[in-house]
């Protein structure tokens, strides 16, 4: 009997399980249709609208196609008239080429007849000058022989001069002839370091010391040089110091400027050797100037000589100093 009533009571609450369960799946079915019909409702509503959507979509795609076609069209014929324009430019480009060329070959042959003609001109001329210049060189040769023949006769033989300077102790013979107080300055040609020629006129009216040397490359005449720059410095502007050597005027001019001598005036007399001949101290065979020292008074009289008896010895300064302001 026991068994009966729990049997009962739990066929009763299975029961009751049963219909509460059936309670919850029918409201939560009412709640998905209610869902359901609401989506429905709401899809339906929706459903005008995306058709507009999709004709507007097709309308939109159907204007770009016609566009995009015309585009093309458009693009094709803009191609089509590159290319024939392109075409007739190789055409007007391959006439003006070939007129060029034409013309070109035309002006090159033109050109390399008159440079034959030219040439050929040019070829006698160069044979008549050749003609010409032997022709000249044997007139010229015949009058240097005449020439020599009538200096030989007509002037004397350069006067020769020993004795009278050494160089270390060996004896150096002089060219020209001898100057002496009281004569008459002879005059000269010498060339400045601008290679300008200058003359005993070129300081008329001034006391003149003139000083000759061997090379002003040379440690005595170096020395020599300086003393003299010294005493220039001291002179009144109515006297001149002038250096006569056979350097050249562009030895000269860098030797001066590296030494810093202002004063003094360099003059080279390698020319024509006026000075060296005319005053006597040309030396025969090294055909440099001896040392010696001349002062010319401001009517171009020779008023003081030295001639220094050793090159390697130097000029007495003292004394040529005192002659020179007597004259001053």
């Amino acid at each position: 009997m026991k068994a009966t009533r729990k049997a009962k009571k739990v066929v009763k609450q299975a029961g009751k399980a049963a219909k509460k369960a059936v309670r919850q799946v029918t409201r939560k079915a009412g709640g998905v249709a209610k869902k359901a019909a609401k989506m429905k409702g709401k899809v339906q509503k929706l459903e005008p609208r995306k058709e507009g959507l999709i004709q507007k979509l097709k309308e939109e795609l159907a204007e770009k196609e016609s566009r995009i076609r015309k585009s093309a069209a458009t693009l094709k014929e803009a191609i089509n008239q590159a290319g024939k324009e392109i075409s007739e430019f190789k055409d007007r480009t391959s006439q003006s080429l070939l007129a060029l060329k034409e013309k070109a070959e035309v002006e090159a042959r033109k050109l390399r007849e008159e440079m034959e003609a030219k040439s050929q001109t040019l070829r006698q001329k160069v044979t008549g000058l050749e003609e010409y210049k032997k022709t000249a060189e044997a007139r010229i040769s015949e009058l240097q022989a005449r020439a020599k023949d009538f200096v030989g006769k007509v002037l004397p033989p350069e006067k020769e001069r020993t004795g009278l300077v050494t160089f270390k102790g060996n004896p150096l013979t002089l060219l020209g002839q001898e100057v002496k107080v009281g004569d008459r300055a002879p005059n000269f040609q010498v060339v400045d370091k601008a290679m300008q020629g200058v003359t005993l006129e070129s300081f008329k009216g001034k006391v003149k010391i003139i000083t000759a040397v061997p090379s002003l490359d040379t440690p005595v005449c170096d020395a020599e040089t300086h003393r003299f720059n010294e005493e220039a410095g001291k002179l009144p502007e109515k006297a001149v110091i002038l250096t006569i050597s056979m350097d050249l005027p562009f030895a000269q001019a860098r030797w001066c400027a590296a030494a810093g001598v202002e004063k003094v005036q360099t003059f080279s007399d390698y020319r024509d050797r006026s000075f060296g001949l005319a005053y006597g101290v040309l030396i025969k065979g090294l055909k440099l100037l001896a040392r010696s020292v001349f002062i010319v008074d401001e009517q171009d009289v020779i008023r003081y000589v030295e001639l220094v008896p050793e090159m390697t010895q130097q000029p007495d300064y003292d004394r040529v100093v005192n002659a020179a302001r007597a004259l001053l």
